[in-house]
């Protein structure tokens, strides 16, 4: 329904239960028992929901005895694994904050986020581990560090040594409060470091109450899905908590290697992907992907950063599949605000708003308030949007307005039926002439080119025009291409003022964010580098 041009989703139905995280878990993997939950796609080890919960509790009651205790932080710092999920739990167990993190930050970027946190104890990966090890020697608040793998010195735990209590009595915590954070999550950090984004109890469990909902049909105990999409981001993290809740198995890959996830696609039969963009664009151009018999895929959800409409109806062309599904979230969303119906969807759509979310589409200029198909800044409000930004009272003032809503930075519009589109950023869109050019449209029209593997679009400066759209192309495993042939291949695509007249650069790769979102400032200090 709209209201001057404000819309809103269904009439939210499902009684949020006043129970902690902790304890909504904890009936989840009870209530599935024996019933397997993971798979390492790479070696075929299991473990059941009991095993999870088992090692859950035990590494639950060694935090209670080191100490931490409802406000806490505790951090997970690793790529996907069959143990990611356990000190994830244990956190909620006893009440404290998760704080996961990207095991592939710098040491300057990991500082960062470790100085937003504060967490007093890290689990980590022994690939992130010589990082964090170096990073604890600059704060004071850290007072352990558990790996995953060997360590490093005397200093660092052995994660088994967590495990040793096999009979635990623990039992989760009910004290809580449904406005206590319960996750801090790192912002994209597409156009500058990470925000620690504050998740509180409430916005899970409306998260995991609202998806398990059988009208909404997400997904079942008897499917079995793929665990791609990184644990420690917004997307992977949610995802992971989302199939403990429905029971579903998942085979766990803790990075993408093109064999094992086509393999993985047709040896357990995966019926549903959940993907971000660059995968979707890899399963609709790779030549390897002929080799494996994907028919077993009925739907590819994506999400994370738009999709266009060519490389979707590629995908759905090559693999057969029913429907290709976007979504649009944010990590200061919980996740989709925007999303599917089960009726009916158009092509290069989001999708419409989840229920209990109100949007409005905000001029960028004027501030006022746009009807349908104009394009503007997406602002919502609702159950699922975050607290603020940790410890950054400043940043979270100016992410909402004065009536509430927050403010995605993301420009898009809705149509006549309430279908919303998803342009790009509004802090990337190049300013040529006065006109407004998104990068992704560019980009769209240019991985429909067959000898263009991927691609990323900036603007350049320019004194007479403002800025200048220009292509970082990566071609396809022996293409041959010229500049002039793709500048030549966007004109014939696109109207004039969105033209490639600061020309092309062919790179190696596109640097992107762990969920697909390209790094437009990488790639203007690559330009910088070349000129």
């Amino acid at each position: 329904m709209a209201s001057q041009h404000i819309l809103s989703g269904p009439e939210i139905s499902i009684t949020v239960p006043d129970i902690s995280v902790g304890r909504y878990l904890y009936q989840s993997l009870v209530r599935h028992g024996n019933a397997v939950a993971m798979v390492d796609a790479v070696t075929g080890e299991t473990r059941t929901f009991s095993d999870i919960l088992t090692r859950s509790l035990s590494v639950a009651e060694c935090l209670r005895v080191r100490g931490v205790a409802i406000g806490d932080v505790v951090a997970i710092c690793s790529e996907n694994s069959l143990d990611f999920i356990v000190p994830v739990l244990a956190t909620y167990y006893i009440g404290a904050i998760c704080a996961p993190m990207n095991p592939n930050y710098t040491a300057h970027e990991m500082l960062h986020v470790i100085n937003i946190s504060k967490p007093r104890i890290i689990f980590c990966s022994g690939k992130a581990l010589a990082c964090v090890d170096e990073v604890s020697r600059h704060v004071g608040f850290l007072k352990e560090i558990v790996t995953f793998g060997l360590p490093m010195s005397h200093k660092h735990t052995p994660f088994v040594t967590f495990l040793r209590d096999k009979s635990c009595s623990f039992q989760p915590l009910d004290e809580h409060d449904m406005n206590l954070v319960a996750a801090i999550l790192c912002s994209s950090g597409t156009t500058g470091l990470p925000k620690g984004v504050m998740l509180s109890q409430k916005n899970i469990i409306s998260l995991l109450e609202y998806v398990s909902e059988p009208s909404i049909n997400f997904i079942d105990n008897r499917e079995v899905t793929l665990g791609l999409t990184p644990m420690f981001h917004a997307y992977g993290f949610m995802f992971m908590l989302l199939l403990a809740t429905a029971g579903s198995k998942v085979v766990v890959m803790d990075r993408f290697e093109e064999h094992i996830f086509l393999r993985s696609i047709q040896n357990h039969k995966i019926k549903h992907l959940f993907l971000v963009p660059p995968l979707v664009v890899f399963l609709a151009k790779a030549e390897i992907v002929d080799k494996y018999d994907l028919s077993s895929v009925q739907r590819i959800y994506s999400g994370a950063a738009p999709l266009s409409e060519e490389i979707e109806t590629l995908v759905k062309k090559r693999l057969g599949v029913d429907l290709v599904i976007q979504a649009y979230g944010l990590t200061e969303t919980t996740l989709a605000v925007i999303g599917p119906t089960e009726n009916e969807n158009k092509k290069g759509t989001a999708g419409t708003l989840r229920p209990g979310v109100t949007c409005k589409v905000v001029d960028l200029e004027t501030g006022r308030t746009l009807g349908p198909h104009k394009t503007g800044e997406l602002r919502f409000k609702g159950p699922f949007i975050m607290k603020g930004y940790y410890g950054d009272p400043q940043a979270t003032a100016a992410s909402f307005d004065s009536d509430g809503f927050l403010l995605t930075g993301d420009v898009g519009y809705y149509d006549e039926d309430g279908f919303f589109y998803i342009v790009d950023r509004a802090k990337e869109l190049i300013k040529y002439k006065g006109y407004q050019v998104p990068p992704a449209e560019l980009e769209a029209v240019l991985l429909t080119h067959p000898a263009v593997k991927d691609a990323g679009v900036v603007g350049i400066p320019d004194e007479a025009a403002g800025e200048l759209p220009l292509a970082f192309i990566v071609k396809q495993p022996g293409a041959t291409l010229t500049k002039e042939e793709i500048i030549k291949y966007v004109a014939d695509h696109v109207s004039p003022q969105k033209r490639l007249r600061g020309g092309v650069l062919f790179v190696e790769s596109i640097p992107k964010t762990s969920s697909g979102k390209i790094l437009r400032r990488e790639l203007r200090i690559m330009l910088k580098s070349k000129m």
